[in-house]
C-alpha cells in the first residue's frame, strides 16, 4: 500500500499491524473506521469521541484528501 505524499505524516501501513490496513500513524485506528463513521451519517466529532487517539486535524486532512480525489475526477475546484 502506498500512502499519498500529502498524508504520509498522518497515515501508516505495516503488514504486521492490523494486517496492513491503512491507519492513523501512532494508533491502531484504521482509516476505514473514519470513512464508515461519516458514511453512516455521523460527524467527525462523533468519530473523535470514539477514537480519541486521532486528532480532528488528522481526520479532516484525510477527508479533504478524499474530497479532492473526487473533485479531480469530476473536474471541480479543489479544496485547500
Amino acid at each position: 500500500m502506498t500512502i499519498p505524499k500529502e498524508l504520509q505524516d498522518i497515515l501508516a501501513a505495516d503488514p504486521k499491524i492490523l494486517s496492513g490496513a491503512v491507519r492513523f500513524k501512532g494508533t491502531r485506528v484504521p482509516v476505514q473506521a473514519l470513512l464508515d463513521t461519516i458514511i453512516g451519517g455521523e460527524t467527525v466529532d462523533y468519530f473523535i469521541d470514539d477514537f480519541p487517539d486521532v486528532t480532528k486535524a488528522q481526520a479532516m486532512a484525510v477527508l479533504k484528501w478524499e474530497q479532492n480525489k473526487v473533485r479531480k475526477t469530476f473536474g471541480v475546484e479543489l479544496v485547500a
